[in-house]
């Protein structure tokens, strides 16, 4: 009678643990994508900068994450690059798919948007540029990273979240620096597996541009700074997931690396004080993606609206770019030559997914919206903690606010010149805004 009493004991003790203990499993690994010593580059992200890297402040990695529940995996990478663009992120995406077997759709590579980084196309990439070996470098080790994360099934570990938020008053509105919106609220994650971190990261919008055009050192700017102080603390990697930063720029503007220091101290600091809660194991893991069709200032987009628009703008439009007219004339060769292949579209697709683990939402999207996107976000969901990343799967556009269309001034460039340098077939509408943030919302309630 008593065996079978402790064997029923036994018995009832592992159902209380497998029922009641981590469902998820994760595994986390991270490789370098930094630079070759007395390697010189072209760094991407300011038309004025000029000459190439003649340094490194802090090393350059790739960061990928993968959770299952057992049934179905998501992979998320974050690359301390500036921008790729959606066809070199399909790109990659499809080699990654290729080689471990995961859908395509769940490898979502979000990149931190540093301007200090190395340019990943354009001249420099072609044959003989400065930047191509360094491109082929870093999408295999971006590639390799992943592939092996997604495949090391013996390498996952049951994990559980801890969240936090709080505020980072690192960041202003680069556009209205007086008045205009600023999103300061700083997100925070971590994964703890057997009472230890895996990995964390945190989540915020602000440019990493502490290093402006003047800098010539390679880094993951205020980023890196952040989570080189903030790691040992935590005691596991960190990386980064730049928010809607479309608008925010570091307080101080674009200096130099000792301004990067600054905010990246800052910031660490602020991380230090957050408290982190603990989120109760569900093994829920939902993920979805969505689409949002933005519309032109044009129902139809023609080949002779085309010529029309590069008429009006090239002579007369004002414009801080010195080679604006000849910059224009360049777009309007390139969207003319499209129609060569077929009807060029009427709207501009844009990417998102969501992701729900144990109850925190994960939002992706691609470019570059302004930070009231984030804002809406949150505060339609306000029993949520949602975490908002832009720069996933491709750099393709800005994505100005309703209240940026309506000011106006101080936004020209995202409003009315951004679609020549883009190779956009024509100018995004006021009406934008609204079908943005509809699917937005359609694309988090599809994983609640």
């Amino acid at each position: 009678m008593k065996r079978l009493y402790i064997i029923a004991c036994t018995a009832l003790a592992i159902c209380l643990c497998s029922c009641g203990g981590p469902k998820l499993k994760c595994n986390f690994s991270s490789a370098d994508i930094s630079a070759l010593e007395n390697e010189h580059l072209v760094l991407a992200g300011f038309a004025a900068r000029q000459g190439l890297s003649d340094g490194i402040h802090i090393p350059l990695k790739t960061s990928c994450l993968t959770v299952t529940d057992g049934k179905q995996k998501v992979c998320i990478i974050s690359n301390d690059l500036m921008e790729i663009s959606p066809d070199l992120a399909s790109e990659i995406r499809d080699s990654i798919s290729i080689r471990s077997g995961l859908a395509k759709e769940r490898i979502l590579m979000h990149n931190i948007h540093t301007h200090s980084a190395p340019r990943m196309g354009g001249y420099s990439v072609e044959p003989g540029g400065p930047n191509r070996e360094y491109k082929r470098r870093a999408m295999a080790a971006i590639i390799d990273n992943a592939v092996a994360n997604i495949t090391a099934d013996d390498e996952f570990v049951p994990f559980t979240l801890e969240v936090a938020k709080g505020t980072a008053p690192i960041n202003y509105n680069r556009c209205e620096s007086e008045t205009g919106p600023v999103d300061p609220d700083l997100y925070a994650a971590k994964l703890i597996s057997r009472g230890k971190p895996v990995c964390a990261f945190f989540n915020i919008a602000c440019h990493p541009v502490a290093m402006g055009h003047k800098s010539l050192l390679l880094s993951s700017d205020y980023s890196g700074v952040a989570r080189g102080l903030i790691e040992p603390e935590w005691g596991c990697e960190v990386f980064q997931f730049t928010g809607a930063a479309g608008n925010m720029d570091p307080k101080g503007g674009c200096q130099l690396v000792g301004h990067a220091e600054e905010i990246g101290t800052e910031l660490a600091d602020c991380l230090k004080a957050l408290e982190f809660k603990k989120v109760k194991s569900k093994g829920l893991l939902k993920f979805d993606t969505g689409l949002a069709q933005l519309p032109y200032l044009i129902d139809e987009v023609t080949p002779e609206a085309v010529r029309a628009h590069a008429d009006s703008i090239a002579v007369a439009y004002k414009t801080e770019f010195p080679r604006f007219a000849e910059d224009v004339r360049g777009w309007e060769a390139e969207i003319l030559s499209r129609f060569d292949k077929g009807p060029v579209a009427n709207k501009l697709d844009f990417n998102m997914e969501a992701l729900n683990i144990d109850g925190v939402i994960f939002f992706f999207t691609q470019g570059e919206p302004f930070c009231e996107y984030q804002e809406e976000a949150r505060a339609a969901f306000p029993d949520r903690t949602v975490f908002f990343a832009g720069y996933t799967n491709g750099q393709n556009s800005y994505l100005p606010s309703a209240h940026a269309y309506e000011y106006r001034k101080g936004y020209e460039y995202e409003i009315e010149q951004m679609h020549v340098y883009i190779k956009a077939p024509y100018p995004l509408s006021p009406e934008m805004p609204a079908a943005y943030s509809a699917a937005v919302k359609e694309t988090i309630e599809k994983v609640l």
